[in-house]
């Protein structure tokens, strides 16, 4: 059951590792063209320790997901996306298990409609293929790609913005997955950094760096979960401001959480954990 929760854990921080971005001197703006579909390529890598009882236990993890973003309508308030993971493959080592070439087919075509603003921030999810609950997606810690797939996207902010000009990401953002959910509340300071070409985009380039907290309650096999902790992170994103799309985003982030839980048993765990996560564009 533990190890059930830290991959759900571990899902959790991965969707909340996403930050904002800007260019300069003009307002940057989400504007990609109705029809169109927009390939990516994530990969992420995450060590972590927990603690349970007084037995620690360590694991390690490195996934690769090919995704597509199909642009279904667009709007001036509103894109409606419909996106769905193509492949999925993993590699995990822990005192449990060992599985070099890990894959979730069950989650792999299943599509998730998104209504996208502008500025990035994704409004609504809704589920267009369900997926059954497997022993394979309970273990992940994937229920509904939404949960992850919604956290593409980099954050625009509303002024216009110039090289080494400067703001900050405070929004919150709830995260649900697996009958858990998750507040993040960041505090990211952003940075115009220049303009740089990025996989055959004239791209701007962004900085980001900050700490968040985040707050989170859920039940599980009869048990009732409360989840405290904080996070720092750090990286680069690249926006194209013609085309309106994100291009690459490259982060590392540290969390430290305290786990509590109630019911038919109690426990208490702690967690660690870094991970660093690229995405790309693909061509």
């Amino acid at each position: 059951m533990f190890r059930n929760l830290s991959k759900t854990l571990c899902l959790l921080l991965l969707s909340a590792a996403v930050i904002s971005s800007s260019y300069g001197g003009e307002k940057l703006r989400y504007q990609m063209m109705k029809g169109s579909t927009y390939k990516y390529v994530l990969t992420t890598d995450t060590k972590s320790n927990q603690q349970v009882s007084g037995q620690e236990m360590a694991s390690k993890s490195k996934s690769y997901f090919r995704i597509s973003v199909a642009v279904e309508n667009t709007g001036a308030d509103a894109i409606t996306l419909v996106a769905k993971v193509d492949s999925n493959v993993s590699n995990i080592e822990s005192m449990v298990m060992k599985d070099s070439a890990l894959v979730i087919k069950e989650i792999n075509g299943k599509r998730v409609r998104l209504i996208l603003t502008p500025l990035g921030k994704t409004v609504k999810t809704a589920v267009i293929d369900t997926i059954a609950p497997s022993p394979m997606t309970q273990m992940a810690g994937i229920g509904n790609p939404g949960d992850f797939l919604r956290q593409l996207f980099v954050k625009l902010p509303e002024q216009a913005v110039g090289v080494g000009d400067t703001w900050k990401n405070t929004s919150p953002d709830t995260i649900k997955t697996q009958g858990m959910s998750l507040v993040t509340k960041p505090d990211v300071l952003l940075k115009i950094a220049g303009a740089e070409k990025m996989g055959g985009y004239d791209c701007v380039k962004i900085t980001f760096e900050g700490t968040g907290s985040m707050y989170g309650t859920g039940s599980r096999q009869g048990l009732e979960f409360v989840i405290d902790g904080t996070t720092k992170s750090k990286g680069t994103a690249f926006f194209a401001p013609k085309e309106g799309v994100l291009v690459s985003t490259e982060s590392e982030s540290t969390t430290e959480m305290n786990i509590s839980g109630t019911g038919e048993q109690t426990f208490t765990m702690t967690q660690s954990s870094s991970t660093s996560q690229k995405m790309k564009l693909a061509k």
